[in-house]
């Protein structure tokens, strides 16, 4: 309650008894007028809203200290029932002007279409140095939604038939244009009705359709099938050391102090004993002395692999191996050796 209450002092002052008694009769009164009337009276203040809603303020802070201090009793109660008439009386008399507000702007736009004007019948102009700014900013945007109701279902056509064809459409202008209404601090602007609707060009360009065929996807995709699953393979280039101050490579490149001299008998002699590129290429041919015999001890029931494929062994059969395969049997307890 406390914080509520210095929330309230700060944002819109309390009014004492005199002021508070002053607004109220201001209120009922403007009712009583406003009633059966379609067009916004004058308002006895400019801030009328504004005193209202500091009246209810006044009557809240007021009941919520009766209660914390004497509790509920009759004085409570009548407070409440101000509060409460007030609330309904500010309300109703709300709905009335806004809804005259509503009819004075249309009739001001609309009334004059269609026929012989008669200047009789006019509405006069608002004076909203005695309305509540409040009030001329929610008129203003009224008039504005109403122009844009007569620029959608073509307003003008239909009040002056063919005659509205041969006038010149409106040009668009320039995205970024400015009225002078912008320039204006006060809501509805130089006029008080706001600024007139104009149109703006477009120059936001439409959007690429971009077509793509289902057919053109798959065979872009079973192009290169002999590519799936490769990667691209990085060569990292080794970055030549540097020793100190000097380049490895400078040792390589400096020049002899002794001039080396070639021995092409050497030469010669190495070349003829090197092996060929044939012999190079040859298999490694395993001599019979390098096979061991053996004799199998116990039988398995999977074959084992040697150098010259798969082999079963069982119990009693005589086999020539390799020595690392030889040797494994052995040690296992599979195998003895069986020389000759």
């Amino acid at each position: 309650m406390g914080n509520y209450s210095s929330r309230t002092m700060v944002e819109r002052p309390l009014l004492d008894d005199v002021q508070a008694r002053e607004v109220e009769e201001q209120l009922f009164a403007t009712l009583r007028q406003q009633t059966g009337r379609h067009v916004p009276i004058v308002l006895p203040r400019r801030d009328f809203w504004e005193k209202v809603g500091q009246l209810l303020d006044t009557i809240e802070m007021q009941i919520h200290e009766i209660y914390r201090t004497r509790g509920p009793d009759l004085r409570l109660q009548n407070l409440q029932k101000r509060q409460a008439n007030i609330r309904r009386t500010s309300s109703e008399l709300a709905r009335k002007r806004l809804v005259s507000f509503q009819q004075h702007a249309s009739s001001v736009s609309l009334r004059s279409e269609g026929g012989i004007q008669n200047h009789k019948q006019d509405l006069p102009a608002l004076d909203w140095g005695r309305h509540d700014p409040a009030e001329r900013e929610f008129y203003s945007s009224v008039v504005q939604n109403i122009d844009r109701f007569k620029l959608s279902v073509n307003w003008n056509g239909m009040q002056h038939g063919l005659a509205s064809e041969g006038t010149a459409a409106q040009s668009p202008l320039a995205a970024g244009t400015m009225q002078l209404d912008t320039f204006i601090e006060q809501p509805g602007g130089l006029t008080g009705q706001g600024p007139p609707t104009i149109a703006l060009e477009d120059d936001s360009s439409p959007l690429q359709e971009i077509e793509t065929d289902e057919e053109d996807i798959l065979a872009m995709q079973d192009a290169y099938p002999e590519l799936e699953g490769m990667e691209p393979t990085l060569v990292k280039i080794a970055e030549p050391s540097v020793i100190g101050q000097t380049h490895a490579a400078a040792t390589e490149l400096a020049p002899a102090k002794k001039k080396e001299s070639i021995d092409f008998n050497a030469w010669a002699a190495a070349e003829a004993g090197s092996p060929t590129q044939g012999e190079i290429e040859k298999e490694p041919q395993f001599e019979e002395d390098s096979m061991i015999r053996i004799r199998v001890l116990q039988s398995m029931d999977e074959p084992i692999m040697t150098i010259d494929g798969e082999i079963s062994l069982e119990a009693g059969d005589i086999h020539f191996l390799d020595q690392g395969t030889a040797d494994w049997l052995v040690d296992a307890g599979v195998a003895e050796k069986a020389t000759l």
